[in-house]
């Protein structure tokens, strides 16, 4: 495939045809909507869906042959509409950024807990439940707790209780199951480090259960340890383009929280890294899929006999 040089780096030349799956509240926000300029300042095809507002033809979307799109890109919220489309794409043998399979486990809270904590990456005891009745069976010894939701988004409804008495009086949503989780002492902020595909960038954010805190949000260094520890979790969970939230703790660093698709918030020139990402990741699979041909049609078992 043709490449020419942007910024120093290589993009491609011969358009890539691009979906974006972008759900109404993220729909005039900068990501990924100044990825989606970047791409088509290049000559790349873009179309941007909205979940929300589309009856989606799934034939015509991922059957249209020539194949309509090289890839399909998420920014949707965990759970909504958007995530059954992309993993509809990836149904159908077509490539999705970030992989399909990897943003189930990371938006699934209660699977990415579990996820990191098996592949040894330092993470908070976690007690799931499908309501907050049942919360009050974890041990008083627990406390104080983080409570959140298990399909949350964008550090909405998050809550430190202190006591059993305390969690008993917290009006909490029970539409969804909820994850609850000890919580570790904190100078008011966390640590958000963000990985472009190309490199691993670090913020301070205020922390959403300190919402008081005088905290100056600013890029700060990237340790070796905390480029390890984000590394780590692109392995783990197989994400290329992703973000987590981190800690430090008297035991060292712990993983409060991954996302897929982030604000990438304070990264320089982030649209561009991005951009770039989303079209090496499309290349390798049309090499890959040039490789490799992958049978999806339904053959009915072969009867045997004795």
């Amino acid at each position: 495939m043709v490449t020419t040089t942007v910024d120093g780096q290589a993009a491609l030349t011969t358009p890539a045809r691009l979906c974006f799956i972008v759900e109404e509240r993220y729909e005039n926000d900068v990501m990924p909507g100044a990825v989606v300029d970047v791409l088509r300042s290049w000559g790349h095809q873009i179309d941007v869906l909205r979940p929300n507002g589309t009856a989606a033809d799934l034939w015509d979307l991922l059957f249209t042959g020539p194949t309509r799109y090289d890839a399909f890109v998420l920014k949707t919220v965990s759970g909504g509409p958007g995530q059954s489309l992309l993993d509809a794409a990836g149904a159908a043998g077509m490539t999705t950024v970030n992989d399909y399979r990897a943003i189930r486990l990371a938006r699934d809270k209660a699977v990415a807990a579990v996820r990191a904590r098996a592949a040894g990456i330092p993470f908070p005891r976690t007690w799931f439940a499908s309501r907050s009745a049942l919360l009050g069976q974890i041990p008083a010894d627990a406390y104080p707790l983080v409570i959140k939701p298990n399909n949350g988004s964008s550090c909405e409804q998050i809550f430190r209780v202190d006591s059993p008495d305390e969690l008993a009086e917290l009006n909490i949503d029970d539409s969804c199951c909820l994850l609850a989780q000890p919580y570790l002492p904190n100078p008011g902020y966390d640590v958000k480090l963000y990985n472009t595909g190309d490199e691993v960038f670090a913020t301070v954010k205020r922390s959403p259960l300190h919402p008081g805190a005088e905290v100056v949000e600013e890029q700060i260094e990237v340790t070796p340890r905390l480029r390890e520890l984000a590394l780590a979790v692109g392995r783990a969970f197989g994400l290329d383009i992703y973000g987590i939230d981190v800690v430090e703790t008297a035991d060292g660093w712990v993983v409060l929280d991954v996302n897929d698709f982030p604000s990438f918030g304070m990264v320089p020139e982030a649209a561009t890294r991005l951009a770039r990402t989303v079209l090496r990741l499309t290349r390798r699979a049309a090499r890959a899929a040039a490789t490799t041909s992958v049978d999806y049609t339904f053959h009915p078992a072969l009867e045997t006999t004795a």
